[in-house]
């Protein structure tokens, strides 16, 4: 077969004719700064008037195989700019792949057809050599299809719009669908900060499945067009790289809820899963949403992963915006409680406890009103209740209830893990400590959670080697230094202790509740004056914004001060300090419990 798509004539049929009024063969003028090319064999990125490469040639190959399979274009439009649209934003018509078509000639063709050049098969003639011997064999995608799989993960849908201001639309979808996914309770589902570690990477699948240990990935793109929204999704055996199942779906924005669960029950139906009857009832229960109010939950939930300061006021207000539009829609009131409770949260410490516990409460309340099999909700409320109200029964219910309907919600286990260690059930903290990790193995703050866990059991070798590891993940991430700092200083090793801690600080931009780490490391390394200018420096900011009181007793703490410790201690109470229900455990209060003032302060906390 040969492509002079671009070739111009040089030769015209009646010899007097004017050359220079002959266009190419494709139609499209060879002009610089125009896009050049056969529309209806043009890719994505050529259309888009990207660099090219081989990549390219692979997918005009795709387009004339499917057309000698077919008899018809992939894409084909009455225009040529209707024909680069259709390239660029459709899917061919799989259906019309004759019946006959061996699995192995369609699953190369899609290999081909992949809009996303990075996904594209990258050695075509090693595939075609390959196919006879795949077809030899029984595939892992057919014994996929018989056995049934039990772990996936969705990667991060690309993002076809060409508008960076929609990534966090392409985000929020992806988040969607694993949150919609992860209600099948026999399917293990990767959560959304382990995928997206591979937002824009080029790994190979395999190996993709190796690192988050599952069977089978799911992949795709997403479109949002005015209120419409069209994703392609396709499941593919991560082990071999084959194709199981490729399906396009389009619908309103108000109707995505719909959407979303069709792509669940799909994929459920596709790895042989059997859904309970209360699973289908979840998914036959969705309904309209308005378009406004899940753009503005997209929005609240993109800004809440961020977790600095200006994101999640952001995401409050986003949040707002969606519950102001659509005031029935569980998940925007389940998300707000979610922020409330990382604002008012010690290790953030952006807000005080009473102003934003209360609210994240209330908010939690109100999503099981409206729908009382909300698991993000229940796991919301059970953190309120453990971090705010020490209510350890109520947060019990609370945790049990959403794990129940939603076994891969890691940040369920990872909360009910804080208030099993605070009960002293330390086997069972480490356990559903793991169990978050297993649902999620590169969320950086899980690694950073069994990291503090091995620093609270003293067990501080351990805890070094599992916060480098989170590091590895992402070294600037705070919460990893201001452990690590604190691992080091219980074993004596000062300096590295306080460059960590140094290293949180300016990470944070000087944020009081990580100032004051770096405090106590001044302090219990003997550093004195320069731990009193720290206490010095947390006052004057207390007079004008909220400053965690837990965190100027620890330096006090560390001086040996120990009426000035108490006293701080007294109004870290005052301010209902979620870190508070942790001084059993933790090694910085080991010089007080003796006092009897201590005995009485976990008393009034309600601990064991």
């Amino acid at each position: 077969m040969l492509d002079f798509g671009l070739a111009k004539a040089i030769w015209a049929p009646d010899r007097d004719q004017d050359l220079s009024q002959l266009s190419t063969v494709t139609g499209v003028e060879t002009l610089a700064g125009h896009i050049v090319g056969t529309p209806g064999y043009m890719s994505p990125e050529q259309a888009r008037g990207k660099d090219v490469d081989k990549r390219t040639d692979i997918w005009a190959f795709g387009c004339l195989l499917y057309e000698l399979l077919t008899g018809q274009r992939a894409f084909q439009g009455e225009t040529p700019s209707d024909t680069i649209a259709a390239v660029l934003e459709r899917e061919p018509n799989w259906s019309a792949l004759p019946a006959k078509t061996p699995a192995k000639i369609s699953e190369l063709l899609q290999r081909c057809l992949q809009k996303d050049a990075n996904r594209r098969l990258a050695d075509l003639a090693a595939a075609v050599k390959a196919i006879e011997e795949v077809q030899k064999a029984s595939t892992r995608t057919r014994r996929t299809g018989r056995k049934g799989m039990r772990s996936l993960a969705v990667l991060p849908l690309v993002n076809l719009s060409g508008d960076a201001e929609h990534e966090y639309f392409a985000d929020g979808m992806t988040d969607a669908l694993i949150t919609t996914l992860a209600q099948i309770g026999s399917l293990r589902v990767i959560s959304r900060t382990s995928v997206m570690q591979y937002k824009g990477a080029r790994k190979p699948l395999p190996e993709i499945a190796r690192e988050l240990n599952v069977e089978v990935v799911l992949e795709g793109t997403v479109l949002r067009f005015a209120n419409r929204v069209r994703i392609a999704a396709q499941l593919i055996d991560a082990p071999s790289d084959m194709h199981i199942w490729a399906k396009n779906y389009e619908s309103g924005l108000e109707d995505i809820l719909v959407l979303q669960s069709e792509v669940a029950q799909s994929v459920a139906h596709e790895i042989k899963i059997t859904l309970t009857p209360q699973e289908r009832a979840r998914f036959s229960a969705t309904r309209a949403v308005d378009t406004e109010a899940y753009e503005a939950f997209l929005k609240g939930r993109f800004y809440w992963y961020k977790r600095t300061p200006q994101a999640l006021s952001k995401s409050v207000d986003s949040l707002q915006l969606a519950i102001a539009k659509d005031g029935t829609y569980p998940l925007a009131h389940a998300g707000l409680a979610d922020t409330y409770c990382t604002l008012g949260w010690d290790l953030f410490a952006i807000s005080p406890p009473a102003e934003a516990f209360p609210k994240a409460r209330q908010s939690a309340q109100k999503a099981l009103e409206l729908d009382p099999n909300c698991a993000e909700a229940y796991a919301a409320l059970g953190w309120a209740s453990t971090a705010y109200d020490w209510d350890w029964i109520t947060a019990e219910k609370a945790f049990r209830r959403a794990i129940e309907l939603k076994p891969q919600y890691a940040p369920a286990h990872m909360w009910y893990s804080h208030l099993l260690h605070a009960m002293n059930r330390v086997d069972d903290a480490f356990e559903h400590g793991r169990l978050a990790i297993d649902c999620d193995p590169l969320g950086v703050i899980l690694n950073v959670h069994l990291g503090w866990h091995l620093t609270y059991h003293r067990e501080y070798e351990g805890a070094v080697e599992q916060l480098q590891k989170a590091l590895d993940l992402e070294p600037s991430f705070i919460l990893a230094r201001l452990f690590l700092g604190e691992a080091y200083e219980h074993m004596g090793r000062f300096d590295e202790a306080i460059a960590e801690f140094e290293k949180a600080v300016d990470f944070s931009g000087r944020r009081p509740v990580y100032v004051a780490g770096l405090g106590h490391a001044y302090a219990v390394s003997g550093r004195r004056d320069s731990a009193l200018k720290i206490i010095d420096e947390l006052e004057q900011l207390s007079r004008g914004t909220y400053v965690a009181a837990r965190g100027i007793a620890e330096i006090y703490v560390g001086l040996g001060d120990k009426p000035r410790a108490f006293n701080w201690l007294d109004r870290a109470l005052e301010q209902r300090n979620g870190w508070l229900f942790h001084i059993n455990t933790n090694p910085r209060y080991d010089s007080l419990r003796s006092d009897r003032r201590y005995a009485e302060l976990a008393r009034r906390i309600g601990l064991p």
